[in-house]
């Protein structure tokens, strides 16, 4: 700590502003010159969530979350600040107190500007319940700030897309709990033209078609998260995209890209009710689609669906995909999907298995296999697939239990994985679960033989 405090005070509050908010907040606890370097920071995130008081009401919260922003705004001295992050639901009731943290953060060139008016008790699950919660309307002042924001971020923010027209810089836009039509969208890929990210969380439409394309296209990601489509489906004409993340119900992507696949693509469908062989056959077609060229992260459904198709072995051709990450709950009905996708990148080089809870289609699932036996896909007759004996060479498994099956898939990849390097077993820290008997059975079950001479494990 000594050798950071010999440190001139511009570059100290350089370093606090890479910091989280919170975790600038902390610095203040170092030293007596550390006491109020933090208030300097150009990373401001007001959040109202941070206030949380079990012992006070949410009135009281509320005032004191009020108070401390008025205060910090007040005394603040920075002629400059990076980024600028608001979060507060109903924010009509404090009107003023949200027109000047506007008003502070434009006067101070913002490049980074998050104003988020969700509500943290809205359910971000229910496709049912009403599609328009109250919104604020964007201040016309920030529509005069074109020639510095870089990033903009809006939820529960209406906003005119033709106000965008002379953001010059931005090059990220992420919107939540608002509606986008297909005229706002394509307003808003006109209207920003060096746009690279864009991000649409917990929004909605009337129509069910989205068209993602635009003259001079630079968009790079697009992430929908939880969205509400009457039917889900994309047209895609971006030259540039190499990032598709999407979690909702599974949608139709037309993608044109030009002979080209996508570097990274994450697909979660949690969110759908279906489960059927024609939905597996959807399946294969989206991934021809998207087609993963470096990273690919799959959930449970697939996991279960995908097997339930007439190609139920793997992809052809296969993917030249090098890192996987299969989000799984580790049920019997999810195996065969988890050996498709081990056959269906004979290049794979990382492996990370997250393990956590997911919707199990008992009554409709209908597996390949007259008996489906995991200790007999995994120990007694299993196929060592291409990528395991000769590329596979990192795994990460998340929320390890000690489950059969999780012991299955771990003795299978020791067994296995002659040029594997590094094994990382990473045990649940649930609260009803005990982390110790979690490490002790991951422990016992890698006291086997490994067909790697140079492999490296650890539990944690």
């Amino acid at each position: 700590m000594d050798s950071f405090s010999n440190l001139p005070e511009p570059l100290l509050v350089t370093i606090i502003s890479f910091l989280p908010f919170k975790e600038a907040a902390r610095t203040s606890l170092l030293c007596k010159r550390w006491r109020h370097l933090w208030r300097s920071t150009q990373t401001i995130d007001f959040n109202a969530r941070f206030f949380i008081n079990v012992d006070a009401s949410r009135e009281v919260q509320r005032q004191v979350f009020l108070d401390f922003v008025r205060q910090w705004i007040a005394n603040y001295q920075q002629a400059t600040i990076s980024k600028f992050c608001l979060a507060l639901s109903q924010p009509r009731n404090s009107q003023m107190v949200v027109e000047n943290c506007i008003t502070f953060s434009l006067a101070r060139n913002v490049k980074h500007l998050v104003l988020d008016f969700s509500d943290p008790t809205w359910n971000e699950d229910d496709f049912e319940g009403p599609a328009d919660p109250t919104s604020y309307d964007l201040p016309l002042s920030v529509y005069g700030h074109e020639q510095v924001l870089e990033s903009l971020t809006l939820f529960s923010c209406k906003f005119n897309p033709s106000g965008f027209k002379n953001f010059g810089l931005l090059k990220q836009v992420s919107l939540g709990w608002v509606e986008v039509g297909a005229c706002t969208f394509k307003a808003l890929l006109v209207n920003c033209g060096c746009l690279e990210s864009l991000s649409l969380k917990h929004c909605w439409s009337m129509e069910n078609f989205l068209r993602v394309c635009g003259r001079g296209l630079k968009l790079k990601t697009l992430v929908v998260y939880k969205c509400r489509f009457y039917y889900p489906c994309f047209a895609v004409e971006a030259p540039n995209l190499s990032c598709l993340r999407y979690t909702g119900t599974l949608p139709r992507f037309d993608i044109s890209r030009n002979n080209r696949g996508l570097d990274e693509v994450e697909l979660d469908f949690g969110l759908e009710s279906v489960c059927s062989c024609s939905m597996a056959d959807r399946l294969y077609q989206l991934f021809f689609e998207v087609f993963p060229m470096r990273a690919l992260t799959v959930c449970t459904y697939i996991l279960q669906v995908v097997s339930m198709g007439e190609d139920f072995i793997g992809m052809e051709p296969s993917f030249p995909v090098t890192h996987l990450t299969l989000k799984t709950a580790m049920h019997d009905y999810e195996q065969v999907g988890i050996r498709y996708f081990l056959n269906s990148c004979p290049h794979l080089e990382t492996l990370e298995i997250q393990l956590g809870p997911g919707r199990i289609f008992h009554d409709e699932y209908e597996a390949p296999y007259s008996v489906l036996d995991p200790h007999e896909l995994w120990i007694r007759h299993p196929v060592v697939f291409l990528c395991v004996t000769h590329t596979l060479r990192e795994v990460e498994i998340k929320g390890f239990k000690g489950t059969p099956n999780e012991i299955y898939v771990l003795n299978y990849l020791v067994t296995y994985g002659r040029v594997m390097e590094k094994l990382t077993v990473i045990t649940s820290g649930e609260n009803r679960g005990d982390p110790t008997v979690y490490r002790n059975i991951a422990k016992q079950a890698l006291m086997i033989e490994s067909a790697s001479q140079n492999l490296l494990f650890t539990v944690l």
